[in-house]
Formats: structure tokens, sequence, C-alpha cells
């Protein structure tokens, strides 16, 4: 991998930036859309919610399948190549969802469409990591984080507005032309800085891998209808575990894995990873949540629910410039500070709901989750070796979509199993209280992200002082 070390970038690289970006956020955009068309698909095509959940879980899983690939992709073809497959992916899953005139032909969108998304996240930031200068990435990676931060608070407005004025497939009508343009500019300008290498796919690695994320999945989908002690739950977690185990043991012990493991010998990428996951699994796990709970509880339209969490998305965009700043302590320190409020103001306040305080306390999140967010990912991929970029960036991106898989479900359980222990309430009773027990799981979780905030916090000085120890015996 070559950076110039310049602190100027070419206009055909600023505008190959662009089109992925805009390509990608086209993809994510319609994933959260969807997410408030729910009872409209109901309707229109008879079926059960179990059903058409699966036009967002579906996508998800697509997408984070795709990214596994990423790294060999990356390596294997042309980033011309990539960015042509990933501009008519998005076009053809876009027609075929706009026209369906069945479930099953809008599931086949929305999974095509899922590699499209797949294919054009990790391109964005390894662009970012290969041609910006080191300096100027924390920056790029901020402006191209919007793509992950605004994208999925802005779908849930956006969806609902044209949902509840116009019509579900007017949600592709409106961004295929949008996606088109921005794959035309990705196109035009795309550079190559390394040429491609022959290597072998490993499929058998691949194999597991989609097994391991499909069953995890599914046994968490079980436990809303069955429980945990139900062997569907158990049984798939126990594949999954294997499938995952025998994934990592493959790719360690191969000459040209899937993904290179060598990433995880570099002590700051791996809490950089798991922090990265943890703000995005509880992030979307509230885009799922409050949108229901507005909706469900407060008995707005879709629209308004969207809506509130439109200021928590504009918010989130502010922050990405922090790291070349000033380095990565203060966004560690703001993200931990904001993300721990906004979970323990919900909680606090969960009996006494409102638009405002789900509006108010969302966007003290999404402060916190802009600090962290795309500053983390910019400092993990920084310590990693040029060669190794491209591994650990396909580990982030793939972890960012498989964090908002495990994050719906899990709301999604919680939801369920509270709706199953009191049958006789009103779905607004029992939506309440679920909503509550949900932000029990988000404390949760900022628990965790505070643990590893201070190993990341221990692992810099650790880094200093190794520093400090050289230039002494120099």
């Amino acid at each position: 991998m070559e950076q110039t070390n310049e602190h100027q970038v070419t206009k055909k690289t600023n505008l190959s930036i662009i089109g992925i970006a805009g390509l990608a956020f086209c993809g994510v955009l319609v994933e959260t859309s969807m997410n408030v068309t729910f009872p409209t698909l109901m309707r229109d095509f008879h079926q059960s919610l179990n059903a058409v959940q699966w036009v967002t879980t579906g996508y998800l899983l697509t997408v984070a399948l795709t990214v596994v690939l990423a790294a060999f992709l990356q390596r294997r073809f042309k980033l011309h190549g990539l960015i042509v497959a990933s501009s008519l992916a998005f076009i053809t899953g876009g027609l075929l969802c706009a026209l369906a005139p069945q479930l099953w032909m809008l599931l086949l969108g929305r999974l095509i469409q899922g590699i499209s998304t797949g294919l054009a996240m990790p391109l964005l930031f390894f662009v970012i990591m290969q041609q910006i200068p080191f300096a100027m990435q924390g920056t790029y990676a901020g402006l191209g984080g919007m793509v992950i931060g605004l994208a999925p608070s802005l779908g849930p407005t956006y969806g609902g507005l044209v949902n509840q004025f116009i019509n579900w497939r007017v949600i592709f009508w409106i961004v295929l032309p949008i996606g088109i343009i921005f794959g035309l500019i990705g196109i035009a300008n795309i550079q190559q800085i390394n040429q491609p290498i022959a290597i072998h796919f490993q499929f058998l690695q691949y194999l597991l891998v989609a097994i391991g994320f499909i069953c995890l999945e599914m046994g968490l989908n079980s436990v809303g209808t069955s429980g945990f002690g139900s062997p569907v739950f158990y049984g798939n977690v126990i594949v999954a575990l294997a499938a995952l185990i025998m994934f990592g043991y493959l790719t360690s012990h191969r000459k040209h894995p899937l993904v290179n493991t060598n990433v995880f010998a570099d002590p700051i990428y791996l809490p950089c990873l798991l922090l990265y996951f943890m703000v995005q699994f509880i992030q979307i796990g509230m885009t799922f949540l409050l949108p229901n709970c507005a909706q469900l509880t407060l008995h707005q339209n879709s629209f308004v629910a969207g809506l509130m969490l439109l200021l928590g998305a504009l918010i989130s965009a502010l922050t990405g410039r922090l790291l070349d700043q000033s380095g990565i302590k203060k966004p560690l320190i703001f993200g931990a500070l904001f993300t721990n409020l906004a979970v323990i103001l919900m909680y606090a306040f969960s009996s006494h709901l409102s638009m405002w305080s789900l509006t108010i306390f969302y966007a003290v999140y999404m402060v916190g989750f802009g600090f962290l967010f795309n500053n983390v990912m910019t400092y993990g991929l920084q310590h990693l070796k040029p060669q190794l970029v491209g591994d650990g960036n396909a580990l982030f991106s793939t972890l960012q979509q498989y964090a908002g898989s495990i994050g719906t479900a899990c709301v999604s359980t919680i939801l369920a199993i509270t709706a199953a222990q009191m049958p006789h309430q009103s779905t607004v009773v029992q939506t309440a209280i679920g909503t509550k027990y949900s932000y029990v799981l988000f404390i949760i979780g900022a628990l965790i992200m505070d643990v590893l905030i201070v190993d990341i916090w221990k692992q810099i000085g650790k880094e200093k002082y190794s520093f400090e120890l050289l230039d002494q015996d120099k």
C-alpha cells in the first residue's frame, strides 16, 4: 500500500470517494427506511411480521457476508470492477424491489442490494486508508463515516415520510437515480494503486463464517417464540459457535486466508474492533426500538416516529475531525461520557416517555456515537501494517453490519418475550415495559464499552512508554 506524505489529495481521489460514499449511503438509507413500512408490507403481501422482517434481517446478513470477502476481493480484482459490480447490484436490486408483486421478489431485491452495499462500504474506507495522507485520514474517515452515522438515522424519517404520504415502492424509485449518479462518479474516477494478485478463494472458510452468522441470527430470532430452552435456540448457537471456531482455526493455518488473523497481533486493534461493534449494536438497536415505541405507545405515525431520530443523526456528523486535531484520547473521553449519560437517562425516564425525551436522549447518544465510531475505526486501522489494512477494514465493516443485525434481533426478542409474559396487557403496556428492559441491555452494552475504552487507554500508555524507552536508548 502506498500513501503520499503531502497534505493534498487529487481531484480524482476526492471524486472517487464521493461516488463510493454516495452509493453506500443510498444502500444504508434504504435499509432503515424499510423498518417503518412493516405494517404496510404485511397488509400488502398478506404476510406475518416474522416473514416481513427478513426484508431487513436478510439484507443485513447479506451485507455482512459480502463484506467478509472485502479483503480478498480488493486483492484479487481491480477497484474499478468492484465499483461497477456494486453499482449494477444496486440498480438490479432496486428495480426488483420497486416492481415486486410478491414478497419473495422484494426479499430477492434486498439481498442483491445487500451485495452492493457490502462491496461499497469497505471499498470506501479502503480507498481512504490507501490514497489519503496519514495526517488527513481522520477527517476523511469522519466524513466517510457519515454514511454509517447519518443514513441509519435518516432512513426512518425518509421512509416514514414516503410511506405515509405516497407509497413504500417510491422509497426505491427516489433513491435509484441518486445511486446511479454516485456510481457513475465513482466508476469514472476510481484509481488503482496496487495491481491485483492471483490468489485462490477459500470456499470452506467462507462457508463456515456464513453458517456461523446465519445460525446465530436464527437462534436469536427464535427466542421470542421458543424461549432460551428450545433446541431451536441452543442448537443454532452450538452450530454457529462450532463453525466460527473452525473458521478461526483455518484462517490462522492457511497461507492465503479469507481474513488474515495477524491483525489481532496488534494490541490496540482488537479492543477498537470490539468497541466499534458495541457502539453500532446499541445505535441500530435504538433505531429499531425508538420508532416502534413512538408508534405503539405514543400513537405517532411512521413519519413522526422516524423524524425524532433526525436531530441525533445531524449531530453525529459534526465530530469526525477530532482525531486529526487532538489524537484518540479526547474522542474516547467524550464518547464514553455521552453514551453512558444517554442510556442512563433513557432508563431513568422510561416510565415517563415522551417524544421530546426520546428525541433528546437519542441525540445525546449520537454525540457519543460520533466521537467514538469513525475515530475508533480510523485509529485501529492506523495501527496495522500496510498489508493488513484491507483485512482490518473488512473486519470493521463486517462487524458493523452484523452488530446492527444482532442489535435488532436482541431488541425484538426482548419485546417478544415481554409480550408473551403478559398476554392480558395492552400493546401499549407491553411495548413500554419491553422498552424499559431494552434500556437495561443498552446499559450493559455501555459498561462493556467502558471496559474496552479503559483497555485502549492502557495500551496507548504502554505504547507511549515503549517509544520513550526507545528514545532513551538512542
